[in-house]
């Protein structure tokens, strides 16, 4: 018998599973009955699910004439699931004259207005990954994303952001929703808990790791209110823009992880409800070798449903490079402690200094001569003011490359060069 404790844990590693890798289902289904499902599929195939027929971009693109909204169901760390939200994007866009917009998973709706600026062009890269906490609320490789994000700020784009925030999400899991505050509430939409098909899903996902025989109650219970509050609330956003004026003529595209549009029973159920427009769903599939004695993983034996409209094929990602690191723990120092400071000034808005905790002897800047204690003053010309602006400036090398550090050492000022070189550890 499992303790609660190592099963809360295992409930948080299968939220994030859940949402963006269809693959992680689990086989239920003899291929057998697989319905006209081919056998054989290869990186870059395209299936028409309902007939099994494999088809081309171009034929897939024709369906999309008749879809007021597409989801596209991503696999989040997989770069070719995000080529294929790239393409969609840019064929759904000519088809409806530029007359589209997009929601996005990625984006909580609290940062509705920092997307809009992106979109009007009002600022830049760097501070729409600050002003929107994308590695804290978020978390994933921002380069797979970042080809997407440039054409929607080139074509102006409307960009709805979909999502809960993470400490939201937190709060359900520990507590239920009845553990929320009465504003917080408010803020939700009705939330739906009494899809039999959509429950049995998300119990398969916790019995493929093994917890088939444990008495979940009611921590299966918070669990499943996280997932429902979760789509409910993207749900809510898609429907609300669309009820809007400003969507009025518009065809919408929706970037969601895979885990919540498979079945249908997710988002396009949930926003189906509400106003009854066409749409279509394409998933992205991560192939695998599968063996003929076990089951499919896109099939669930007791969900008689489609997992899809369209389903795409790609390859299992390969091993992460080995990215460059600067070797260096750093932390934001207040230029100015006063409480009145504090109470005057947003967090986000507040410059700092950044100093250095320690330097590692055998990374860029430890061979570079930096030290612990220095403050670094701006990095290729560009003042820093926060840690995020040196996380981000190193993000932007490669091995090879080159960096001109400015610092202050005591009361001296001086300008260091440092040459990035790949690192297996982190820093």
């Amino acid at each position: 018998m499992l303790n609660k404790k190592l099963l809360f844990l295992t409930v948080i590693i299968v939220i994030s599973m859940g949402c963006h890798s269809v693959a992680n289902t689990v086989n239920t289904v003899k291929t057998d009955r697989l319905r006209n499902f081919p056998a054989e599929i290869s990186e870059g195939d395209i299936v028409h699910v309902a007939t099994g027929e494999k088809i081309t971009f171009s034929q897939l693109a024709d369906s999309f004439d008749g879809a007021r909204i597409i989801y596209v169901g991503e696999v989040h760390s997989n770069k070719e699931s995000h080529e294929l939200e790239l393409q969609v994007l840019k064929e759904f866009y000519k088809r409806s004259n530029g007359d589209l917009a997009i929601g996005m998973e990625m984006f909580k709706r609290p940062h509705q207005e920092i997307l809009d600026k992106w979109t009007n062009g009002e600022i830049s890269e760097k501070e729409l990954l600050y002003s929107t906490d994308w590695d804290y609320e978020w978390g994933y490789d921002y380069n797979h994303y970042k080809e997407i994000m440039d054409f929607i700020r080139d074509n102006k784009i409307p960009v709805v952001a979909m999502n809960i925030t993470k400490g939201f999400g937190k709060t359900i899991r520990k507590k239920g929703i009845e553990g929320l505050s009465d504003e917080e509430k408010e803020t939700l939409p009705e939330i739906d808990t009494t899809d039999v098909y959509h429950r049995k899903y998300l119990e398969r996902i916790l019995m493929s790791h093994g917890h088939g025989d444990i008495d979940m109650s009611g921590l299966f219970e918070k669990f499943y209110q996280v997932q429902c509050t979760w789509e409910d609330v993207m749900a809510d956003s898609i429907s609300k823009y669309l009820s809007s004026p400003q969507a009025k003529g518009k065809k919408f595209l929706v970037f969601v992880g895979g885990g919540h549009i498979i079945y249908h029973f997710g988002v396009p159920k949930r926003v189906y409800r509400s106003n009854h427009l066409p749409y279509l769903t394409i998933e992205t599939y991560e192939k695998r070798t599968l063996n003929p004695e076990n089951d499919h993983p896109l099939f669930a034996g007791d969900i008689p449903l489609q997992p899809a409209d369209y389903v795409k094929v790609v390859q299992l990602p390969e091993p992460k490079k080995t990215k460059v690191v600067l070797g260096v723990m750093i932390r934001n120092l207040p230029e100015d402690e006063t409480e009145e400071k504090k109470k005057e000034e947003n967090e986000k808005d507040r410059k700092y200094k950044v100093v250095m905790d320690s330097v590692r002897e055998d990374s860029p800047a430890g061979k570079a001569g930096l030290q612990a204690g220095d403050i670094i003053l701006s990095m290729d010309g560009e003042s820093i003011n926060r840690v995020f602006d040196v996380i981000y400036n190193v993000r932007q090398k490669k091995a090879g490359d080159t960096c001109q550090i400015k610092i202050l050492r005591g009361k001296e000022e001086m300008t260091v060069d440092v040459t990035f070189f790949e690192s297996k550890k982190n820093g």
